[in-house]
């Protein structure tokens, strides 16, 4: 088979497009540079050379997080770990906060009378070792058989004790069943797929003396995700039918709890009337996932691979930019990603923005809310003190990278048009936190409180700030608040106990743009008052951003906690103090 990098031309475009995105904030450009685009479906090998190349090619790619969906086993000899937990523990040790992992189910003991409670103490255990949610691979329905020789099928009565445990658990389900329609055409140079087919014999599934039909497969799992509303169903591999397109839009506006990603099925997808392509992803954009099926083993798969020379990083960077072409742009006839699955080529469907950045990372956002690794913010260090405006016009706040508070507290939804924007910077003396907040209309204590602090102003409009400089201390941390008045309010925090009394002498500033609908806040906390040891370059702290909006009915948090308090210390980011 063979790999290429893309052609001079498409590089060019791709790459100018994202110049000129990056230039405004809130467009696909922007949000690479950040890193927070997810990919929700990719296979990395258990070892360590693995975890390092996927890395490298997210980082240049712009991938912040990745769902290994190859997570492994959590059963495990008497004495010994268990595959899920390898992998978990090498990828957190080398690359914290980039990847979650779903767990595999193991069937071994399908047969025993009480194989329904084992796999759902699976499950159980699954949750307890941080696994995002469970990855069902096409085994079900095609190679999975019991002691008879019968194929286990997707809607088996046994298997519904463990769609349940996941819903009861908040584990979503990411489940591939079938595969492409060219897989049960004849096995000959016809076929479109026989380039892909010939290299993997075991994909072939047109004899219907071994193998049900791939309509009797996609109709079972129907039958799962029907039986089991509560439990989440993604899809992978665009329901593996791309193919048909109405049928899948059919299903999504008749199953709410069924999602689909993009998993190795853009060069399906692309073969269709791009303006139609466009109207499903629109009218369904809060239930289609970005995800590539890029696989590292001891040779890269760019969605899919064959016996030919092994793909580059380069190309791994190609492969990337074409589903960007894809998205984002409205150009026609260029070849597509995968060359092995086809020899044709697509045209791009062109996404608004805000339809683009629900695939590329919203929804995988409030999907994982309980398992996303914490987010890290970064401190930039300064020299030199400056006093507060409220108007963050100081030079030294573009030395720092902006985080966001733009996600629900408990669900993790998305606000994109309510995002706050937080700079934070370090000196010898001082933490500043600078926040640019929209609003439509502000609400306040009216009369603002003259002089000390306000209790219960968390009542109205605020933003917050929580600190927690000791990381063995998990319950321990401060808390800062100040509303668009200027009223402030510190407190010390011991869960479940809370000082009001306590003074850091924290200073504050607060300007209100009434035309552009933005108030802005800049903080200034002593660092003496936080910690007995001065933060050094590459120290931790556990930090937490919110924004009350009362108008809005909003509280929203940088870090959901997924339960309704701010004061849920495990689900805090960090801050991290750099240069």
């Amino acid at each position: 088979m063979k790999y290429f990098s893309a052609p001079v031309a498409i590089v060019s475009l791709v790459w100018v497009l994202e110049a000129t995105a990056g230039a405004a904030t809130g467009s696909p450009g922007v949000w690479r540079g950040e890193r927070r685009v997810i990919d929700l479906h990719m296979h990395v090998g258990n070892g360590e050379k693995f975890f390092q190349r996927a890395m490298k090619i997210m980082d240049r790619a712009g991938i912040g997080v990745a769902a290994n969906l190859s997570g492994g086993y959590v059963t495990h000899s008497p004495g010994k770990q268990s595959a899920f937990e390898r992998t978990k523990a090498l990828a957190d040790r080398l690359h914290p906060g980039r990847f979650v992992h779903y767990f595999n189910l193991n069937y071994s003991d399908w047969n025993d009378p009480d194989f329904s409670a084992r796999a759902v103490r699976q499950v159980e255990e699954a949750h307890r070792m941080g696994a995002a949610g469970l990855k069902e691979y096409k085994r079900l329905g095609l190679y999975l058989r019991d002691k008879n020789n019968r194929l286990i099928r997707v809607d088996d009565p046994k298997l519904d004790p463990v769609w349940k445990r996941c819903g009861e658990l908040d584990m979503p389900v990411s489940i591939h069943v079938a595969d492409p329609r060219a897989f049960w055409l004849p096995y000959n140079s016809k076929n479109e797929r026989w380039t892909e087919l010939k290299d993997h014999k075991s994909w072939w599934f047109g004899d219907p003396e071994k193998y049900p039909s791939r309509e009797e497969i996609l109709a079972s799992r129907n039958r799962v995700i029907e039986r089991h509303p509560k439990t989440k169903f993604l899809c992978v591999h665009f329901a593996n039918n791309p193919e048909d397109i109405d049928a899948v839009g059919r299903w999504l506006d008749r199953y709410p709890n069924m999602m689909v990603d993009l998993a190795a099925r853009v060069p399906e997808l692309g073969r269709h009337d791009p303006a139609k392509v466009r109207r499903l992803f629109t009218r369904h954009q809060d239930r289609i996932l970005f995800a590539t099926d890029f696989m590292v083993y001891n040779r890269l798969i760019l969605g899919s691979g064959g016996s030919g020379a092994p793909p580059t990083d380069e190309d791994a960077l190609s492969f990337y930019r074409k589903h960007w072409q894809w998205l984002e742009t409205n150009d026609r006839d260029f070849e597509h990603m995968t060359p092995i699955q086809g020899d044709w080529t697509i045209n791009a469907i062109g996404l608004a923005p805000d339809v683009l950045r629900k695939i590329y990372f919203d929804n995988a956002r409030q999907l994982l809310a309980r398992s996303l690794p914490p987010p890290v913010a970064s401190a930039t260090r300064i020299e030199d003190d400056f006093l507060l405006s409220g108007d963050l016009e100081n030079s030294a706040w573009k030395k720092a990278n902006p985080v966001r508070i733009e996600q629900s507290l408990v669900s993790g939804l998305a606000h994109p048009d309510n995002s706050t924007e937080v700079r934070i910077l370090w000196s010898e003396k001082y933490l500043y936190l600078g926040y640019r907040t929209p609003f439509t209309k502000l609400t306040v204590f009216d009369p603002p409180l003259a002089e000390g602090e306000r209790a219960g102003l968390w009542d109205r409009d605020v933003v917050e700030a929580f600190l927690g400089p000791d990381l063995k201390k998990v319950n321990s941390y401060t808390e800062y608040e100040v509303a668009p008045t200027g009223e402030k309010l510190d407190l010390k925090i011991d869960l479940p106990k809370k000082d009001l009394a306590w003074n850091s002498g924290f200073e504050s500033a607060v300007k209100i743009d009434r035309a552009a609908g933005i108030w802005t806040t800049e903080m200034r906390i002593p660092l003496a008052d936080l910690s007995g040891t001065a933060p050094q370059v590459g120290v931790r702290w556990r930090l937490n951003l919110y924004r009350k909006d009362s108008a809005g009915r909003e509280f929203l948090a940088w870090s959901p906690t997924s339960v309704r308090t701010a004061h849920h210390p495990k689900r805090f980011g960090f801050l991290e103090f750099r240069e």
